[in-house]
């Protein structure tokens, strides 16, 4: 095990924490579309959504760290990465899919479509058969996983090369493959889809990875000074992603907000509560089980409660952030938990599972 390998945790409280604060972000930011359909129609902090952006730069980092020095087979790496995503993904598709069988009314923004529900299990980016101007699976947070899993793929592949080789090429590949928005594609297609800028953010995560490997950190002051300035430019620049370039006013503020965070805890600075921690693990949780929570909190608020009052409109924002945080704890504890431990003891019995004795 060399220097680096030593002084680097085990675990990063940080990028944890980050994930929280991601996943708590995604989820204000959607709490507007209900509050629009009850009325509202000031101001909101949609720059809250760059939490996406947050955990695009985070993947890459994990890929790589979890990997540089491990050996590991493209199968396996697809393997892990598969029982990690799919299991509750699915899970969260099938209640969607059930709840159109039995009453499509409840879904506010969408239709029973088979060809687009086939594709939504497979991760294959379609047309939302509602939203005819987005590519939405039908839950709609699972925009994400289909880039997610295009750069596993992506990731995957450089594992055939020799370790020196594997940075340059993904990178190379995302660049390639971001450079074909240049040849103007057809929207709305598949290959417009995976073209779009945002997957260089992944590159941005695994460059962050490299240089933390390599046994090099940012000084204290310039880390916090690259967290605060990330967070601010998100705040002022984060709405601009329409008119630039989002690699630019949502990747790079991400970027930094990531290297300065990990860091500051490789020099002992780092925020330890069990609160954030948690809400960490659970944040896959909370980002796919959010939209349900929200749409039927949604419903009964606006049959119960008189919706076009600002009292209203805040006391929802407020019991809606609670209830979707709360319901994405309940889904990681019955159903994410449970599922990653059956995995994990499903893979420890075949490991110590005995040899077989051959002929002599």
């Amino acid at each position: 095990m060399n220097a680096a390998t030593q002084d680097r945790p085990k675990a990063y409280l940080s990028i944890q924490q980050l994930r929280a604060v991601a996943a708590l972000g995604v989820v204000v930011f959607h709490i507007d579309t209900q509050l629009a359909r009850m009325g509202y129609e000031g101001w909101w902090p949609n720059f809250l959504s760059s939490g996406v952006d947050i955990f695009f730069v985070i993947s890459g980092f994990i890929m790589w760290i979890t990997t540089w020095d491990r050996p590991t087979t493209p199968i396996r790496f697809m393997w892990n990465r598969i029982t990690r995503i799919v299991p509750l993904y699915w899970l969260m598709t099938a209640f969607a899919l059930a709840v159109l069988l039995v009453n499509a009314d409840l879904m506010q923004s969408g239709t029973l479509d088979w060809g687009h529900v086939v594709k939504s299990f497979l991760f294959i980016p379609d047309v939302h058969p509602v939203k005819l101007n987005s590519m939405e699976p039908l839950i709609f947070a699972g925009w994400t996983l289909n880039y997610e899993m295009m750069f596993y793929l992506i990731f995957a592949a450089t594992l055939f090369l020799p370790a020196r080789f594997r940075l340059p090429a993904a990178i190379l590949a995302l660049l390639a493959l971001a450079g074909v928005r240049l040849f103007d594609p057809a929207p709305l297609t598949v290959l417009w889809f995976y073209s779009s800028e945002i997957i260089l953010e992944f590159g941005m995560g695994m460059l962050i990875g490299a240089f933390v490997t390599s046994g090099r950190k940012v000084a204290a002051l310039p880390a916090f000074l690259m967290v605060c300035g990330g967070a601010l430019a998100l705040a002022i620049v984060g709405d601009w992603h329409e008119e630039m370039s989002r690699t630019i006013v949502r990747g790079i503020p991400s970027a930094l907000i990531v290297l300065g965070a990990v860091s500051l805890e490789l020099h002992g600075r780092v925020l330890k509560s069990r609160a954030f921690a948690y809400l960490g693990d659970a944040s896959y949780s909370i980002y796919l089980a959010h939209g349900v929570a929200l749409s039927a909190l949604a419903q009964i608020w606006r049959r119960v409660l008189d919706e076009a009052d600002p009292v209203s409109w805040a006391s929802f924002t407020v019991v809606s952030l609670v209830v979707c945080t709360v319901s994405g704890a309940v889904t990681y504890e019955l159903i994410e938990r449970p599922i990653a431990k059956m995995i994990k003891g499903g893979r420890k019995r075949v490991s110590e599972r005995p040899a077989v004795r051959q002929p002599t």
